[in-house]
Protein backbone atom coordinates (compact mmCIF):
# COMPACT_ATOMS: atom_id res chain seq x y z
CA UNK A 1 0.00 0.00 0.00
CA UNK A 2 2.75 2.16 1.03
CA UNK A 3 4.35 1.49 -2.07
CA UNK A 4 1.47 2.32 -4.15
CA UNK A 5 1.24 5.68 -2.38
CA UNK A 6 4.87 6.61 -3.42
CA UNK A 7 4.74 5.20 -6.89
CA UNK A 8 1.40 7.22 -7.24
CA UNK A 9 2.92 10.87 -6.07
CA UNK A 10 5.99 10.40 -8.00
CA UNK A 11 3.53 10.14 -11.28
CA UNK A 12 1.71 13.00 -10.06
CA UNK A 13 5.11 15.05 -9.77
CA UNK A 14 6.15 14.08 -12.84
CA UNK A 15 2.72 15.18 -14.25
CA UNK A 16 2.55 18.62 -12.21
CA UNK A 17 -0.02 18.00 -9.85
CA UNK A 18 1.25 16.85 -6.42
CA UNK A 19 -0.24 19.56 -4.73
CA UNK A 20 -0.34 20.58 -1.20
CA UNK A 21 -3.66 20.36 0.76
CA UNK A 22 -5.30 23.02 0.08
CA UNK A 23 -6.58 25.78 3.01
CA UNK A 24 -9.80 25.75 2.45
CA UNK A 25 -9.74 21.27 1.99
CA UNK A 26 -13.61 20.04 2.66
CA UNK A 27 -14.81 16.42 2.86
CA UNK A 28 -16.88 15.18 0.21
CA UNK A 29 -20.27 15.69 0.52
CA UNK A 30 -22.77 12.84 -0.30
CA UNK A 31 -26.58 13.08 -1.10
CA UNK A 32 -26.91 10.10 1.45
CA UNK A 33 -24.92 8.56 4.37
CA UNK A 34 -21.95 6.72 3.15
CA UNK A 35 -23.83 4.04 5.52
CA UNK A 36 -27.18 3.04 6.44
CA UNK A 37 -30.50 5.01 5.23
CA UNK A 38 -32.49 7.78 6.04
CA UNK A 39 -36.17 6.50 6.24
CA UNK A 40 -39.48 7.24 6.79
CA UNK A 41 -40.43 4.72 9.79
CA UNK A 42 -43.88 2.68 7.70
CA UNK A 43 -43.51 4.76 4.22
CA UNK A 44 -40.02 3.70 3.17
CA UNK A 45 -40.25 0.50 1.24
CA UNK A 46 -37.90 -2.18 1.50
CA UNK A 47 -34.99 -1.73 -1.13
CA UNK A 48 -35.02 2.12 -1.42
CA UNK A 49 -32.50 3.94 -1.33
CA UNK A 50 -33.74 6.47 1.45
CA UNK A 51 -33.69 10.12 1.38
CA UNK A 52 -31.76 12.52 0.83
CA UNK A 53 -30.03 15.25 3.40
CA UNK A 54 -31.90 17.81 1.58
CA UNK A 55 -35.04 15.81 0.97
CA UNK A 56 -34.88 14.96 4.92
CA UNK A 57 -34.30 18.63 6.40
CA UNK A 58 -35.34 19.50 9.15
CA UNK A 59 -38.34 16.89 8.95
CA UNK A 60 -39.14 15.33 12.57
CA UNK A 61 -40.70 12.25 11.06
CA UNK A 62 -37.51 10.92 9.83
CA UNK A 63 -34.85 8.26 11.27
CA UNK A 64 -31.88 6.87 10.50
CA UNK A 65 -31.90 2.98 9.79
CA UNK A 66 -28.47 1.37 10.51
CA UNK A 67 -27.00 -1.46 7.90
CA UNK A 68 -29.03 -4.46 8.93
CA UNK A 69 -27.60 -7.38 10.16
CA UNK A 70 -25.74 -10.17 7.73
CA UNK A 71 -27.87 -13.56 7.07
CA UNK A 72 -24.62 -15.21 7.23
CA UNK A 73 -25.78 -19.27 8.36
CA UNK A 74 -23.00 -19.43 10.40
CA UNK A 75 -21.39 -17.02 12.91
CA UNK A 76 -18.23 -16.11 12.27
CA UNK A 77 -14.97 -15.26 14.56
CA UNK A 78 -13.48 -12.05 14.17
CA UNK A 79 -10.41 -12.85 15.95
CA UNK A 80 -7.39 -14.45 13.78
CA UNK A 81 -4.06 -13.95 13.60
CA UNK A 82 -3.80 -15.66 10.04
CA UNK A 83 -6.59 -14.14 8.03
CA UNK A 84 -8.45 -10.41 7.80
CA UNK A 85 -11.76 -10.90 8.84
CA UNK A 86 -14.73 -8.28 9.19
CA UNK A 87 -18.08 -6.82 7.85
CA UNK A 88 -18.53 -4.63 4.70
CA UNK A 89 -21.71 -3.08 3.95
CA UNK A 90 -23.77 -3.80 0.76
CA UNK A 91 -24.48 -0.48 -0.40
CA UNK A 92 -27.48 -1.04 -2.48
CA UNK A 93 -29.09 -3.05 -0.07
CA UNK A 94 -28.08 -1.79 3.06
CA UNK A 95 -27.00 -5.37 4.39
CA UNK A 96 -24.04 -6.12 6.08
CA UNK A 97 -21.73 -8.98 4.54
CA UNK A 98 -18.82 -10.85 6.50
CA UNK A 99 -15.61 -11.91 5.12
CA UNK A 100 -12.77 -14.19 6.33
CA UNK A 101 -10.04 -13.03 3.96
CA UNK A 102 -8.41 -10.39 1.77
CA UNK A 103 -9.80 -12.53 -1.11
CA UNK A 104 -13.26 -13.02 -0.06
CA UNK A 105 -13.13 -8.98 0.84
CA UNK A 106 -11.97 -8.22 -2.82
CA UNK A 107 -14.80 -10.92 -3.81
CA UNK A 108 -17.40 -9.21 -1.82
CA UNK A 109 -16.38 -6.10 -3.38
CA UNK A 110 -16.31 -7.35 -6.87
CA UNK A 111 -20.21 -8.87 -6.51
CA UNK A 112 -21.10 -5.34 -4.40
CA UNK A 113 -20.04 -3.70 -7.94
CA UNK A 114 -22.05 -5.39 -10.51
CA UNK A 115 -25.50 -3.53 -11.15
CA UNK A 116 -27.00 -6.44 -12.51
CA UNK A 117 -27.29 -8.77 -9.03
CA UNK A 118 -30.28 -7.79 -7.13
CA UNK A 119 -29.28 -10.18 -3.94
CA UNK A 120 -26.10 -11.11 -2.26
CA UNK A 121 -26.03 -13.77 0.10
CA UNK A 122 -23.24 -14.41 2.57
CA UNK A 123 -22.27 -17.39 4.61
CA UNK A 124 -25.58 -18.91 2.27
CA UNK A 125 -27.00 -22.17 4.06
CA UNK A 126 -25.24 -25.06 4.30
CA UNK A 127 -24.89 -28.14 2.02
CA UNK A 128 -24.54 -32.00 2.15
CA UNK A 129 -22.88 -33.66 -0.70
CA UNK A 130 -21.31 -37.06 -0.92
CA UNK A 131 -17.88 -37.61 -1.65
CA UNK A 132 -16.37 -41.11 -0.31
CA UNK A 133 -19.09 -40.24 2.26
CA UNK A 134 -21.48 -38.17 3.36
CA UNK A 135 -20.33 -33.95 3.81
CA UNK A 136 -21.20 -30.69 4.57
CA UNK A 137 -20.30 -27.70 2.91
CA UNK A 138 -21.13 -23.72 3.57
CA UNK A 139 -20.19 -21.48 0.19
CA UNK A 140 -18.68 -18.07 0.79
CA UNK A 141 -21.42 -16.31 -1.55
CA UNK A 142 -24.62 -16.79 -3.44
CA UNK A 143 -25.76 -14.03 -5.87
CA UNK A 144 -29.20 -13.55 -7.67
CA UNK A 145 -29.02 -11.18 -10.92
CA UNK A 146 -32.13 -9.43 -12.73
CA UNK A 147 -32.83 -12.27 -14.35
CA UNK A 148 -32.44 -14.59 -10.97
CA UNK A 149 -29.75 -16.78 -12.03
CA UNK A 150 -28.31 -17.97 -9.03
CA UNK A 151 -24.96 -18.70 -8.99
CA UNK A 152 -22.77 -19.96 -5.85
CA UNK A 153 -19.12 -19.34 -5.24
CA UNK A 154 -16.15 -20.73 -3.13
CA UNK A 155 -13.66 -18.32 -2.94
CA UNK A 156 -10.29 -20.27 -1.99
CA UNK A 157 -6.52 -19.48 -3.02
CA UNK A 158 -5.27 -21.51 -5.82
CA UNK A 159 -2.65 -23.44 -3.92
CA UNK A 160 -5.18 -24.63 -1.57
CA UNK A 161 -7.54 -26.33 -4.21
CA UNK A 162 -5.99 -29.54 -4.25
CA UNK A 163 -5.23 -29.96 -0.43
CA UNK A 164 -8.89 -28.91 0.21
CA UNK A 165 -10.32 -31.13 -2.68
CA UNK A 166 -12.44 -27.88 -3.47
CA UNK A 167 -12.82 -28.83 -7.21
CA UNK A 168 -14.19 -32.31 -6.16
CA UNK A 169 -16.73 -30.36 -3.71
CA UNK A 170 -18.11 -28.22 -6.20
CA UNK A 171 -18.55 -30.66 -8.57
CA UNK A 172 -20.04 -32.92 -5.88
CA UNK A 173 -22.72 -30.14 -4.79
CA UNK A 174 -23.26 -28.75 -8.75
CA UNK A 175 -24.77 -32.51 -9.40
CA UNK A 176 -26.67 -32.46 -6.01
CA UNK A 177 -28.24 -29.04 -5.82
CA UNK A 178 -28.43 -27.29 -9.38
CA UNK A 179 -30.18 -25.89 -10.38
CA UNK A 180 -32.33 -25.31 -7.27
CA UNK A 181 -30.44 -24.12 -4.90
CA UNK A 182 -28.20 -22.29 -7.32
CA UNK A 183 -28.15 -22.91 -11.73
CA UNK A 184 -24.35 -23.33 -11.09
CA UNK A 185 -21.38 -23.48 -8.94
CA UNK A 186 -17.69 -21.30 -9.62
CA UNK A 187 -14.88 -21.59 -7.86
CA UNK A 188 -13.16 -18.07 -7.38
CA UNK A 189 -9.43 -18.19 -6.89
CA UNK A 190 -6.54 -15.24 -6.35
CA UNK A 191 -6.30 -15.82 -10.53
CA UNK A 192 -9.62 -14.51 -11.16
CA UNK A 193 -9.93 -12.20 -8.13
CA UNK A 194 -6.95 -9.60 -8.90
CA UNK A 195 -5.52 -7.66 -7.38
CA UNK A 196 -6.30 -5.16 -9.93
CA UNK A 197 -9.85 -6.33 -10.27
CA UNK A 198 -10.47 -6.02 -7.00
CA UNK A 199 -8.91 -3.20 -5.95
CA UNK A 200 -10.84 -1.51 -8.63
CA UNK A 201 -14.50 -2.65 -6.86
CA UNK A 202 -13.30 -0.92 -4.14
CA UNK A 203 -12.75 2.25 -5.36
CA UNK A 204 -16.34 1.83 -7.22
CA UNK A 205 -17.78 0.94 -3.73
CA UNK A 206 -15.90 3.39 -1.65
CA UNK A 207 -17.41 6.50 -4.05
CA UNK A 208 -20.53 4.67 -4.33
CA UNK A 209 -21.14 5.66 -0.77
CA UNK A 210 -19.65 9.55 -1.25
CA UNK A 211 -22.28 10.06 -4.39
CA UNK A 212 -23.12 13.14 -5.21
CA UNK A 213 -25.34 13.53 -8.01
CA UNK A 214 -24.70 17.37 -8.87
CA UNK A 215 -20.98 15.92 -9.77
CA UNK A 216 -21.99 12.92 -11.57
CA UNK A 217 -23.96 15.15 -13.52
CA UNK A 218 -21.49 18.22 -13.91
CA UNK A 219 -18.26 15.44 -14.74
CA UNK A 220 -20.92 13.58 -17.72
CA UNK A 221 -21.63 16.79 -19.03
CA UNK A 222 -18.24 17.71 -19.48
CA UNK A 223 -16.90 14.62 -21.27
CA UNK A 224 -19.78 14.92 -23.46
CA UNK A 225 -18.58 17.83 -24.60
CA UNK A 226 -15.21 16.54 -25.36
CA UNK A 227 -14.10 15.42 -28.99
CA UNK A 228 -12.38 11.90 -27.51
CA UNK A 229 -10.99 9.91 -24.93
CA UNK A 230 -9.24 11.63 -21.80
CA UNK A 231 -7.14 10.76 -18.60
CA UNK A 232 -8.85 10.88 -15.40
CA UNK A 233 -5.97 13.25 -14.01
CA UNK A 234 -6.37 15.44 -17.10
CA UNK A 235 -10.73 15.84 -16.29
CA UNK A 236 -9.22 16.76 -12.74
CA UNK A 237 -7.00 19.56 -14.04
CA UNK A 238 -10.07 20.37 -16.04
CA UNK A 239 -12.90 20.82 -13.33
CA UNK A 240 -11.00 21.02 -10.27
CA UNK A 241 -11.54 19.30 -7.24
CA UNK A 242 -10.00 15.59 -7.59
CA UNK A 243 -11.98 13.59 -4.99
CA UNK A 244 -15.39 14.83 -6.04
CA UNK A 245 -13.90 13.99 -9.95
CA UNK A 246 -12.77 10.61 -8.96
CA UNK A 247 -15.91 10.24 -6.75
CA UNK A 248 -18.02 10.66 -9.99
CA UNK A 249 -15.94 8.91 -12.73
CA UNK A 250 -16.13 6.01 -10.83
CA UNK A 251 -19.92 5.99 -10.20
CA UNK A 252 -20.60 6.96 -13.91
CA UNK A 253 -18.85 3.70 -14.18
CA UNK A 254 -20.83 1.73 -12.00
CA UNK A 255 -23.88 3.66 -14.21
CA UNK A 256 -22.25 2.13 -17.53
CA UNK A 257 -22.17 5.85 -18.40
CA UNK A 258 -18.94 5.76 -19.22
CA UNK A 259 -16.27 3.62 -20.69
CA UNK A 260 -12.56 2.80 -19.21
CA UNK A 261 -10.28 1.65 -21.95
CA UNK A 262 -8.75 -1.16 -19.86
CA UNK A 263 -10.68 -2.36 -16.92
CA UNK A 264 -8.41 -5.24 -15.75
CA UNK A 265 -5.74 -2.60 -14.92
CA UNK A 266 -5.60 -0.56 -11.84
CA UNK A 267 -7.71 2.65 -12.73
CA UNK A 268 -5.30 4.62 -11.22
CA UNK A 269 -2.83 3.14 -14.02
CA UNK A 270 -5.46 2.75 -16.75
CA UNK A 271 -7.23 6.32 -16.59
CA UNK A 272 -8.22 6.97 -20.34
CA UNK A 273 -12.04 7.53 -20.20
CA UNK A 274 -14.91 8.09 -22.64
CA UNK A 275 -19.18 8.59 -22.19
CA UNK A 276 -20.73 5.74 -23.66
CA UNK A 277 -23.14 7.47 -26.18
CA UNK A 278 -26.50 5.84 -26.55
CA UNK A 279 -28.82 6.54 -29.37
Amino acid sequence: MLERRVLEYLTQKKRGTARAVPEDFRFAQPDRPTAGRLIIPGVTPPGDPGLTFEEAGDRADVAWEPPHPSTASRKISMKSISSVRGHVVDIARNRLLTFESILEYLMANILMADKRLVLIEDQPPELCFDLDGEHQHTLDFRTTDHRRTKIGYAVKPADQLERDQTMAKIRALNSAHAPGYAHKFIVCTDLEITRERGWNAVDINEARTLRSEKNCDRVLEALLCMDGPIEIWQLQEKLGDDADVWNAVMCLYFDRLIQIEEPLRRFTDASVILPIVRH
